[in-house]
């Protein structure tokens, strides 16, 4: 992972939850784009998080888009995040 996770987007691709973070440099790019821009490329992400098994991205894969809804709601509340990002693998116990 190249750098901490500043936002996170939860979102569905071929039947898949996936949730995806973006680092700080990459939500400031993103923001800065017009919205159907910033839309192809966190769709692009979300085709790649649906997909990657590689570690090296900030995406996790859900059986549906609701558990990755959650998934993103755990994370974001600190008495849980801890124990969701161990969950999910993108933080080691």
């Amino acid at each position: 992972m190249p750098a901490p996770v500043a936002t996170l987007h939860p979102g569905e691709i071929h039947d898949i939850g996936v949730l995806i973070g973006l680092c700080a440099r990459c939500a400031r790019a993103n923001d800065r784009l017009p919205h159907g821009t910033a839309q192809k490329r966190l769709n692009a992400a979300a085709s790649l998080a649906a997909s990657d098994t590689s570690g090296r991205y900030w995406t996790a894969r859900f059986p549906d888009h609701g558990a990755a809804v959650l998934a993103a709601h755990l994370i974001g509340n600190q008495a849980t995040a801890t124990d969701a990002l161990e969950a999910i693998g993108w933080l080691t116990p």
